[in-house]
C-alpha cells in the first residue's frame, strides 16, 4: 500500500469539505478522481502529498514513500536552461552517476580494493534498476512530448512563455521516479496532441498515480480505478474510466428505487401516525413512530448542481468598428510575431489558436496594454469596454468574502441571484461566505473567470476559460457566450468548444498570424501562400473596405508531400474503421428498439440518449472519412492521376 486515508474529515469555517475519507492506493494503481467543480478534489490531493493538514482521521504513507506533483516555483527568473531544471528529476540518479565516477578515479589510480569494485558493481546495478541509462533518452522523449525540440532544452527557463513554464513543470514531476504521482489539471496548459502524448505516456507508466482532469482524452485508457468526490465524500470504483460511467449510473438507478421506495414508506406512515396519534389507533401510531425513530436512511442519489443560465449583459454598444491592428511586432523571447493587418467588427466571436508557445497570450496581452509591442498600431474603437481573463493572472479583491464580491459585480442585493451565481461555478452553500484570499489557485481561476463575466464589458478577451470547468460548466460558459451580443477573442484548444461559438478565425504559425471569416481550425495547417504581385487593374482602383476581415490568399494548389500523403491514407483508414465499428454498433441497437419487450426490458430513455449520441459520432466518423478520400483525390489529380 503507497497510501491510505482513513476517516479524514477537512473543514474550512463552516464548510465541510472532506467528510469520513476513507481511501486506499496501492503500488501501480492508476487512479482518476472526478468530481463537480468546489467538490475538495484538490484539498483532498494536497492532503495525500502532505501538503496540508487534515483535521480528523488518519493520513498513512508507506515508509519513505516519494510523492511527485507539479512544482508551484516561479521559473520567470530562472537562469538555468530547460534540460538542467528537468535533470533535477533525477537527482538520486545524478547523485549516484558522480559517485560512480569517483570510485572509476580511485580505480584508475591504483585503488582494486575489494571494497572498491564491490561499491562500483552495487551502483551499477542501481542505476540499471533505476533509469541510470535511460534517463537522457527519456528526458528528450518528454520535451517533445510536451510540444518543445530537443534544442529547446538548451534554452534559458525565463526565455519560455507562461504556458510553457508550466508545461516544463509539469516534465519535471512527469519525469520524476517517485512512487505516487499525484496531478491536479495536467491537461490545462496542453493542446490536443500533448493531451494524447500525457495519456499515452501516463498509460505505459508503471508508477501509481492520481490524476485529477476533466479531459477524457487524457483519462481513456490510463486509468484502472475511479475515485467520484461530492458532498465530501469519496465513492471509489474499479476499472476504466467508461466501465466507472455505467457503474455510477447503474448504482444511481438502484439508489434512486431504493430512496423512493423509503420516501413514500415514510410518507405513508407519518401520514397514519398524524391521522391516528390522539385516537383509537394511537398506540399504533406510537409504535410507527419508533419505527421511523430507528429507520436506517436511505441516501439520496447523487446529483451535481442543477443547470444554470449566465446572461451576460453590457453597459454600453461598440461602434461597428471594434479593433483594428496594423504592421504589429511582438516578442516572442528568442522570436517574434508580425501581425500585419486585423479588423474586428461588432458582435465577431473570434477564435484565436495556434500551437502553446506560438504568441496568442501574448497577442492578447499587447491589445489589453500589458505588453508592449516592438512596432506596430493598435487602435480600439469607441465605446470599447474591455475584460480580459487571463489564465495567469488574478485580479481579485483579496480582502472580501465571495458573496460580496459577486454582489458588487451583480450590481444587486438580490440573495438568490448571488448564490446562484456562485453555485454554478462551484461556490454554493456556505461557501458564500469564504474569503477570496483563501481560495485555492483553481478557485482563484473560476472566480476571476466569472467576474469577467460578470463586468458588463461589451468585449470579452478569454484566454483558456474552461481550463477549471467541468464538463457542466463548459456547457453553461458555451451557451453565455453563444448567446453573448458583444465581442468575443477566444483561446482554447478545445475544438467543439470553439466551433460552437466562434464565427472568425486567428490562426498563429510560425511567426505570422491568417484570417478567415469563418471557424476554420485547418487555418493553421495551410503552407505559406507565394507573394504575387497584383494586376494594374487591381491596384488601380481599390474597391471599397469589406466590413468582415477577410483571410489572405490561399498558395496555388501543389501535391502532397510524402508525409502529407501517409497522414492523410492513415486518417482515410482509420475513418473508415471507425465508420464500419459505428455501423455496425448503430445496427445493433437499431435491433434493440424493433424489439416488441424493449420497453419493458430497456431503460428507454438511456437508450435512446444513447442512440442519438451514436448517430453524432458515426456522422463524425462520415464526414471525416469524406474529407479525407477528397483530399487524396485532388491530390491524385495533382499528380496527373498517379
Amino acid at each position: 500500500m503507497r497510501a491510505a486515508l482513513i476517516g479524514v474529515a477537512k473543514r474550512y469555517g463552516e464548510r465541510e469539505v472532506l467528510r469520513g475519507v476513507d481511501w486506499q492506493i496501492h503500488a501501480g494503481e492508476r487512479w482518476a478522481l472526478v468530481g463537480p467543480n468546489g467538490s475538495g478534489k484538490t484539498t483532498l490531493l494536497r492532503i495525500l502529498a502532505g501538503k496540508e493538514e487534515h483535521d480528523t482521521g488518519e493520513l498513512r504513507r508507506a515508509r519513505e514513500l516519494r510523492v511527485a506533483t507539479v512544482p508551484q516555483e516561479d521559473l520567470a527568473g530562472l537562469q538555468i536552461s530547460a534540460r538542467d531544471y528537468l535533470l533535477k528529476a533525477f537527482d538520486q540518479v545524478l547523485k549516484k552517476e558522480a559517485e560512480l565516477e569517483r570510485l572509476h578515479k580511485d580505480m584508475a589510480e591504483g585503488d582494486h580494493t575489494q571494497a572498491t569494485l564491490n561499491a562500483a558493481a552495487e551502483i551499477q546495478d542501481w542505476l540499471l534498476h533505476h533509469g541510470g541509462y535511460t534517463y537522457e533518452m527519456e528526458l528528450e522523449r518528454c520535451l517533445v512530448g510536451l510540444g518543445f525540440t530537443v534544442e529547446d532544452g538548451d534554452r534559458p527557463c525565463r526565455t519560455f512563455s507562461g504556458g510553457e513554464q508550466m508545461r516544463l513543470k509539469l516534465g519535471r514531476a512527469l519525469l520524476d521516479p517517485a512512487d505516487l504521482l499525484l496531478l491536479d489539471e495536467p491537461g490545462n496548459h496542453l493542446d490536443d496532441t500533448q493531451r494524447g502524448w500525457l495519456g499515452q505516456f501516463l498509460k505505459e507508466s508503471p508508477r501509481a498515480f492520481v490524476v485529477v482532469t476533466h479531459d477524457p482524452e487524457i483519462l481513456e485508457g490510463a486509468v484502472d480505478h475511479v475515485a467520484y468526490l461530492l458532498d465530501g465524500k469519496l465513492y471509489t470504483f474499479r476499472g476504466d474510466f467508461a466501465s466507472f460511467e455505467t457503474q455510477f449510473a447503474e448504482m444511481q438507478k438502484t439508489r434512486e428505487r431504493a430512496y423512493d421506495q423509503q420516501q413514500a414508506f415514510i410518507a405513508r406512515t407519518e401520514e397514519f401516525i398524524r391521522r391516528y396519534k390522539a385516537g383509537q389507533r394511537c398506540k399504533q401510531a406510537r409504535g410507527r413512530e419508533k419505527v421511523l425513530s430507528r429507520l436506517e436512511r436511505v441516501e439520496a442519489p447523487l446529483r451535481g448542481p442543477e443547470g444554470f443560465r449566465l446572461r451576460l449583459t453590457f453597459d454600453a454598444l461598440t461602434g461597428e468598428d471594434v479593433l483594428a491592428v496594423r504592421d504589429l511586432r511582438l516578442s516572442l523571447g528568442e522570436n517574434e510575431l508580425s501581425v500585419p493587418k486585423l479588423n474586428l467588427k461588432r458582435g465577431q466571436k473570434v477564435a484565436l489558436i495556434g500551437a502553446n508557445g506560438s504568441g496568442k497570450t501574448t497577442l492578447l496581452r499587447a491589445l489589453t496594454g500589458e505588453a508592449n509591442p516592438l512596432a506596430g498600431e493598435i487602435r480600439w474603437g469607441t465605446n470599447v469596454i474591455l475584460a480580459h481573463y487571463d489564465q495567469h493572472q488574478r485580479k481579485l479583491p483579496q480582502g472580501d468574502t465571495l458573496f460580496n464580491t459577486v454582489g458588487n459585480l451583480l450590481k444587486t442585493p438580490n440573495r438568490e441571484q448571488i448564490m446562484s451565481h456562485l453555485g454554478a461555478f462551484g461556490f454554493g452553500g456556505t461557501r458564500a461566505q469564504q474569503g477570496v484570499a483563501s481560495l485555492s489557485g483553481g478557485e482563484r481561476a473560476r472566480l476571476h473567470l466569472l467576474a469577467v463575466l460578470l463586468a458588463h464589458a461589451n468585449v470579452l478577451l478569454l484566454d483558456e476559460p474552461t481550463n477549471h470547468l467541468d464538463t457542466q460548466g463548459v456547457e453553461m460558459l458555451r451557451e453565455s457566450l453563444s448567446s453573448f451580443k458583444g465581442t468575443v477573442i477566444l483561446v482554447s484548444h478545445d475544438e467543439e468548444f470553439l466551433s460552437a461559438i466562434a464565427d472568425q478565425t486567428w490562426a498563429v504559425a510560425g511567426g505570422k498570424i491568417r484570417a478567415a471569416a469563418h471557424y476554420d481550425p485547418r487555418l493553421l495547417n495551410i503552407p505559406e501562400a507565394k507573394v504575387t504581385k497584383p494586376s494594374a487593374a487591381r491596384t488601380a482602383t481599390p474597391g471599397p473596405a469589406s466590413k468582415v476581415a477577410k483571410a489572405p490568399e490561399v498558395q496555388e494548389k501543389r501535391a502532397m508531400s510524402k508525409n502529407e500523403r501517409f497522414r492523410a491514407e492513415k486518417r482515410k483508414v482509420d475513418a473508415d474503421t471507425t465508420v464500419a465499428g459505428l455501423s455496425a454498433e448503430k445496427a445493433t441497437m437499431e435491433k434493440r428498439f424493433s424489439d416488441p419487450n424493449a420497453v419493458f426490458s430497456e431503460d428507454w430513455r438511456a437508450l435512446h440518449e444513447q442512440f442519438e449520441k451514436l448517430k453524432k459520432r458515426l456522422e463524425s466518423a462520415e464526414e471525416e472519412w469524406l474529407e479525407a478520400t477528397n483530399a487524396l483525390e485532388e491530390d491524385d489529380a495533382l499528380r496527373g492521376g498517379f
